[in-house]
C-alpha cells in the first residue's frame, strides 16, 4: 500500500465531554486530502489519564504497517480543513522529522501555541502574531501533545510515551527522547487547530493537581540532572542545581499537603 493511499491513524483520549468529542471527530472527517482512522480511548468510567490512553492507541496502530503517521489529538481540539494535509506535506518533505505540531488558536483566533520554550518547571508555549509567523516549517524544542503528528517508524525505534508521567510532561519528554535519537520536532505554520489552553493548568481537583506535580517530579528526575538535557532544552544551560532542588522541594511540600487533604476525604 502506497503512502498516499494509507489512512492517517488518530488517537484521542476521551473523558466525559461527549459533545466536544463529536465536534472534534466531525472536523477530522472533513479534512481535505487526508483520510483518517480514529481510535477513541474512553476514560469516562475508568480514567487511566492521558499518557496511558495514548499508548493504547499507539500500540493499536504502530506495528500494523497500515499507517505511516499517527495523530495524537485532544478531544477538544478542532482541526482546520487543511491542517492534516499540511502536516503530512511537512513530514514527507523532512524525512528526519519525527514529530510535528500545528499552530493552536484560541476562540478569538489569537495564537496560543506556535512552538515551545522552557519545559521545566512547567511547559512554556511560544506564540506569534499571525502576520509574523515563519513561512516554512521550523524546529521547536518540544511539541504540544494536544495535537501532534508522529511518524510510525520513529515510534517503532524509540518506543511508547513514558507512563511514569501520567497526565502532563509526557509530550515534552517524548519530544526530547526523539531529539536525543536524531529525530526533529517541527511546527507547521500553515496548519491550524483550534484548542484552548488550560487542560494542564492548576485546578480545583486535588487528586489531579497531585498527579501533575508528581509528573513534573518524575520528568525532573529523569532529565534535569543530565548533561544531555542541558544540550536539548532551551532552559538547560541556565539551570542551577540549587534552583532545581528548591523547585522539587516545593513540589514535594505541595504533594504532601495534597496527600493530607485527600486522606481526610
Amino acid at each position: 500500500m502506497s503512502t498516499e493511499n494509507k489512512k492517517i491513524a488518530v488517537v484521542i483520549p476521551h473523558f466525559q465531554a461527549h459533545e466536544a468529542l463529536e465536534i472534534a471527530i466531525d472536523h477530522l472527517k472533513k479534512q481535505n486530502g487526508a483520510e483518517v482512522e480514529i481510535f477513541v480511548r474512553d476514560n469516562s468510567e475508568n480514567n487511566i489519564l492521558f499518557t496511558r490512553a495514548i499508548n493504547i492507541g499507539l500500540r493499536r496502530f504502530t506495528h500494523s504497517n497500515q499507517h505511516d503517521f499517527i495523530l495524537v489529538l485532544n478531544q477538544d481540539a478542532n482541526l482546520h480543513p487543511d491542517c492534516l494535509s499540511q502536516m503530512l506535506i511537512a513530514m514527507k518533505r523532512e524525512p528526519t522529522a519525527g514529530i510535528c505540531g500545528a499552530i493552536a488558536l484560541s476562540a478569538d483566533k489569537s495564537v496560543n501555541w506556535a512552538g515551545s520554550g522552557d519545559a521545566f518547571p512547567w511547559g512554556r508555549h511560544v506564540s506569534y502574531d499571525l502576520t509574523n509567523l515563519p513561512q516554512e516549517p521550523f524546529e521547536t524544542y518540544w511539541v504540544n501533545g494536544a495535537c501532534m503528528l508522529l511518524r510510525t517508524s520513529m515510534i517503532r525505534e524509540i518506543g511508547m510515551l513514558d507512563e511514569g508521567m501520567r497526565f502532563v510532561c509526557s509530550d515534552a519528554d517524548y519530544s526530547f527522547t526523539a531529539r536525543s535519537r536524531g529525530w526533529r520536532c517541527l511546527v507547521v505554520p500553515n496548519a491550524f487547530v483550534e484548542h484552548e489552553l488550560g487542560g494542564s493548568a492548576y485546578t480545583q481537583n486535588a487528586l489531579l493537581n497531585k498527579i501533575k506535580l508528581e509528573d513534573q517530579m518524575y520528568f525532573a528526575k529523569k532529565w534535569i540532572t543530565g548533561g544531555l538535557y542541558r544540550q536539548l532544552a532551551l532552559e538547560g544551560a541556565a539551570l542551577r542545581p540549587e534552583a532545581v532542588e528548591a523547585t522539587l522541594a516545593e513540589n514535594q511540600r505541595l504533594i504532601d499537603l495534597l496527600n493530607t487533604h485527600l486522606n481526610k476525604q
